[in-house]
C-alpha cells in the first residue's frame, strides 16, 4: 500500500513520460491527476473524504470523424455536463473517480476496454490501491463494460504494464460491480442490425426527396465520406423534409417489426429516425475499417413484417445485403456478451430509447439465463424508466442506481428488477 505523500514525489519522476500534470478543476476533489498514456488522455480524482472505493467511467460513441480524442468531461458537448455532474456527485459521496478519452473514437469497444482497464493501476500508483472498484458505462460504454466484466473482472498481474512497470504477480479482483446504462448489451450485431435495417427501410420508403434527388446518397454499406450530420446540416434537413412531405411512410417504417423504432408523437418519430440514421452515416465507414471492409450486415433472407398485405411490396423492393463471417466475428469479439458475468451487473435503460432499443435488455437476460441455466441469474439485475430518450435519466438518478449496486455488492441486497418511478 503506497501512501499519498510518497507516491506523488516518486511517480512524478517514474511516470513523467505519461505527460501527467496536476489540476484543480473539480471543487469536490482534493487531488487530481490529468495525463496521457497509450495515446489516450486520463483523469483521476481523489475526494476530500475518500471511502476507499474507485469508480471508473466508460464513455459512449464519439463521431469517428472527430480526429482528436477528449476526456468525457469535455466532449461530446451535449453529454459532458452530465458526466461532470455525475463525477461531482460521486466525489461528494466519497468515491474516487477515473475516466479515459480512449485512444480512438467510433466503435472503440476494444480500445475503450483496454484504456479503461489501465485506470485502476494508474490510480493505485498515484494514490492508493482501492478497496473496491466499480465500473459505470454509458451507451456504447455499457457494451465495453460487459466486455470488462466478463473478461477482466479478475486481473492477473502483470497482465497490465504501465510504462514497463510490472504491477505484481497475483490474481486480483479488478471489478467488484458494474452499472451498464442505456447500452447495446444484447451485443454489437444486434445494434448494427437495428441501424442497418432502419437505413435499408428508409431508403425503400424514401428513395427520393422533395428535390427529386436521393434523400441520403449511397446505401447501407456505402456512405460517402465527409457527410455533415449536424442538426442544421443539409443532410438532416433533407431527411426531415422528406418525412414531413410523406409522414405516412415514416409511420409505416416504424411499424416494421424488425426495426423497433420507439415513438409516442410525430416529433418523437422524426427524432428517432434522424438519430438512428445518424449512426449509419457517422459510423459505417469506421466499422468497415475495423472489419477490413467486410460487411457486418446481412438481410438477404430477412422477411420484413408488420405491414400486413404491404409486407410483400416491402420485401420485393428493399435493398438486400450479404454479410461476412469476418465482420460477424469482429462484432462477436467486440462485443457479444457470453453471459459469464464475473461481477454483479445492474443495467438501467429507458423503454423508449431511440438509439439503443430497449429489447437489448431482454436479449442480455436471455444470454445470461442460457449461460447459467437459471431463470433468475444472481449476478444480473435490470431496471428501467418508462420514458422516451436515449440515456434519459439524470446524474442524480444514475447515482441512486449506483448506490443500489453498491448495496448489492457490499450487503447482498439485490436490486428488484423492473420499472422505477416515475
Amino acid at each position: 500500500m503506497r501512501r499519498l505523500g510518497i507516491v506523488v514525489s516518486v511517480l512524478t519522476l517514474v511516470l513523467g513520460a505519461s505527460s501527467a500534470a496536476f489540476a484543480t478543476h473539480s471543487p469536490s476533489a482534493q487531488r487530481e491527476v490529468i495525463g496521457e498514456h497509450n495515446k489516450a488522455q486520463y483523469a483521476l480524482f481523489l475526494p476530500y473524504r475518500w471511502n476507499g472505493d474507485l469508480v471508473v467511467y466508460a464513455h459512449g460513441f464519439i463521431d469517428p470523424a472527430v480526429k482528436t480524442v477528449a476526456l468525457p468531461d469535455a466532449a461530446p458537448v451535449d453529454v459532458a455536463p452530465w458526466v461532470v455532474e455525475l463525477r461531482e456527485r460521486l466525489l461528494q459521496a466519497g468515491y474516487a473517480v477515473a475516466y479515459s478519452s480512449y485512444s480512438q473514437n467510433g466503435w472503440a469497444v476494444n480500445d475503450g476496454a483496454q484504456r479503461t482497464r489501465e485506470l485502476r493501476p494508474l490510480f493505485s500508483w498515484y494514490f492508493n490501491v482501492p478497496d473496491r472498484t466499480y465500473v459505470i458505462g454509458r451507451s456504447l460504454g455499457a457494451l465495453t463494460t460487459m466486455l470488462l466484466v466478463e473478461k477482466y473482472a479478475i486481473e492477473s498481474s502483470p497482465s497490465i504494464s504501465i510504462l514497463g512497470i510490472s504491477l505484481g504477480g497475483i490474481s486480483d479482483r479488478a471489478i467488484d460491480g458494474a452499472l451498464a446504462l442505456c447500452g447495446p448489451v444484447g451485443g454489437g450485431r444486434k445494434q448494427t442490425d437495428y441501424v442497418a435495417h432502419t437505413r435499408a427501410l428508409f431508403d425503400f420508403f424514401y428513395p427520393l426527396g422533395v428535390d427529386g434527388k436521393p434523400v441520403i446518397p449511397g446505401d447501407v454499406l456505402h456512405v460517402p465520406e465527409g457527410l455533415d450530420y449536424s442538426s442544421t446540416s443539409l443532410q438532416v434537413q433533407a431527411i426531415v423534409g422528406a418525412i414531413l412531405a410523406n409522414p405516412q411512410a415514416a409511420a409505416a417504417l416504424a411499424s416494421v417489426d424488425q426495426v423497433e423504432l420507439p415513438w409516442t408523437s410525430f416529433p418523437e418519430l422524426i427524432n428517432t429516425i434522424v438519430r438512428v440514421l445518424g449512426y449509419n452515416i457517422l459510423g459505417t465507414n469506421d466499422l468497415l475499417a475495423r472489419t477490413g471492409g467486410a460487411s457486418p450486415f446481412e438481410n438477404r433472407n430477412v422477411i420484413y413484417t408488420g405491414l400486413g398485405a404491404y409486407d410483400a411490396v416491402v420485401n420485393a423492393g428493399v435493398d438486400r445485403f450479404a454479410g461476412s463471417t469476418q465482420a460477424f466475428s469482429y462484432l462477436k469479439a467486440y462485443y457479444q456478451p457470453t453471459g459469464n458475468l464475473k461481477a454483479n451487473v445492474l443495467t438501467l435503460h429507458t423503454t423508449l430509447d431511440p438509439d439503443v432499443p430497449f429489447t437489448h435488455e431482454q436479449a442480455l437476460k436471455d444470454i445470461v439465463v442460457r449461460y447459467t441455466n437459471d431463470s433468475t441469474p444472481n449476478k444480473l439485475a435490470q431496471q428501467h424508466y418508462n420514458r422516451y430518450g436515449h440515456c434519459n435519466f439524470t446524474p442524480a438518478e444514475t447515482v441512486d442506481a449506483f448506490f443500489r449496486l453498491v448495496n448489492w455488492v457490499e450487503r447482498g441486497v439485490k436490486p428488484a428488477n423492473g420499472a422505477l418511478a416515475p
